[in-house]
C-alpha cells in the first residue's frame, strides 16, 4: 500500500520539477510586452471569483481562507495601488462566469483561454500552466496515448469548465461525456463505474485523490491530454479594465525577480504539509 505521506512527497517533487523546468510558471518569452502603463483612477476595488479547489491557482484552504497564486498576484497589485480585494471563491464556478459577464464580478483569478471566452471577457497574460489529465480506475485501465483513445468510452468532467478550444471541440463532436456539478467528488462516478475515465487538471485531480485516500484506486495517465496556460480573466464592463496592462507588467516583474516562483512554491509546500497532517 502506498502511504499518503509518500504520495504527497512525490507530488511535491513533481511540483518542484515543474517549477524549475518552467512547466508550471508561464514564461516571459510567451507573453506580450506592455510598456509605459500604470494603474487607472477608476479602479477602487476588485471583486474576485474563481474555482474553490484549483490548487495552487485558487482554492479555499483548511482554515477557510481564500488563497492561491491568482489571488496573490491581485493582492500584490492592490497593495501597490492602495485598494482592496473582495474575494468570492465560495460562489460556484458557473455562477461566477455569469456574474463576470454581467459585470457583477471584476475578475476570475485563474482560467484557461478559449476563443469563445475571449469574445466575452478580457485576459491577462499567462501566469502559470496546467495540464489536463485522463484519470482511470486501476482495476479498469485501458490503453491511452491521445484523445482518440477516448472515443466510444464514457467519461466525466466538471460542469461549466473549459479545457481549451481543442479539447472542448473534440469532446463536443466525438466524445460521450457527462458533467459533474460537484468537481470535488467527481471521482465518485468513476468508482461506481458510471464512467471509464475522468478529465481533470493534474493537480486538481491529485488533490482529490489524496484528500479522499484514493491512491490505490485512481491514477493519472501519462501523457497529459493537453497543456493550457492560466490567465486572469476580466469582465469587459469592469472599471478596472484599463488596469490589465499594468497587471501584465506586474506579472512579468514577479516572474523575472523570482517572486512568482516563490509564491507558487509557498502554496505547494502548504498543500503538501496539509496532506501530510491528514487535513
Amino acid at each position: 500500500m502506498i502511504r499518503i505521506t509518500h504520495s504527497v512527497r512525490i507530488v511535491s517533487n513533481v511540483f518542484a520539477a515543474l517549477l524549475t523546468s518552467g512547466l508550471l510558471l508561464a514564461s516571459v518569452d510567451d507573453r506580450a510586452n506592455a510598456q509605459g502603463v500604470s494603474a487607472s483612477d477608476e479602479c477602487k476595488s476588485i471583486s474576485v471569483g474563481g474555482a474553490d479547489g484549483w490548487e495552487p491557482v485558487t482554492y479555499i484552504d483548511k482554515d477557510g481562507r481564500q488563497v492561491g497564486l491568482g489571488i496573490d498576484i491581485l493582492q500584490e497589485y492592490a497593495r501597490k495601488h492602495g485598494f482592496r480585494l473582495e474575494l468570492h471563491l465560495d460562489i460556484p464556478w458557473t455562477r461566477s462566469l455569469q456574474m463576470l459577464e454581467k459585470g457583477e464580478l471584476d475578475v476570475i483569478a485563474g482560467a484557461y483561454f478559449t476563443e469563445e471566452r475571449n469574445d466575452l471577457f478580457r485576459y491577462s497574460i499567462p501566469f502559470a500552466y496546467d495540464e489536463v489529465m485522463v484519470f482511470q480506475h486501476k482495476d479498469r485501465q485501458f490503453a491511452f496515448s491521445g484523445i482518440e483513445d477516448l472515443v466510444n468510452r464514457r467519461g466525466a468532467r466538471p460542469q461549466g469548465g473549459s479545457y481549451g478550444d481543442f479539447v472542448d471541440t473534440y469532446a463536443r463532436d466525438h466524445l460521450d461525456m457527462i458533467y459533474s456539478p460537484t468537481g470535488n467528488k467527481i471521482f465518485d462516478v468513476l468508482l461506481t463505474e458510471r464512467v471509464t475515465y475522468v478529465l481533470l487538471g493534474r493537480y486538481d485531480g491529485l488533490t482529490n485523490i489524496y484528500r479522499d485516500k484514493l491512491e490505490n484506486e485512481v491514477f493519472a495517465v501519462e501523457p497529459p491530454l493537453v497543456r493550457n496556460d492560466v490567465r486572469l480573466m476580466f469582465s469587459r464592463t469592469t472599471p478596472c479594465l484599463d488596469d490589465i496592462a499594468a497587471i501584465n507588467l506586474l506579472i512579468t516583474e514577479l516572474e523575472e525577480n523570482g517572486t512568482l516562483a516563490s509564491m507558487t512554491s509557498a502554496h505547494l509546500h502548504k498543500l503538501a504539509s496539509d496532506k501530510e497532517s491528514g487535513t
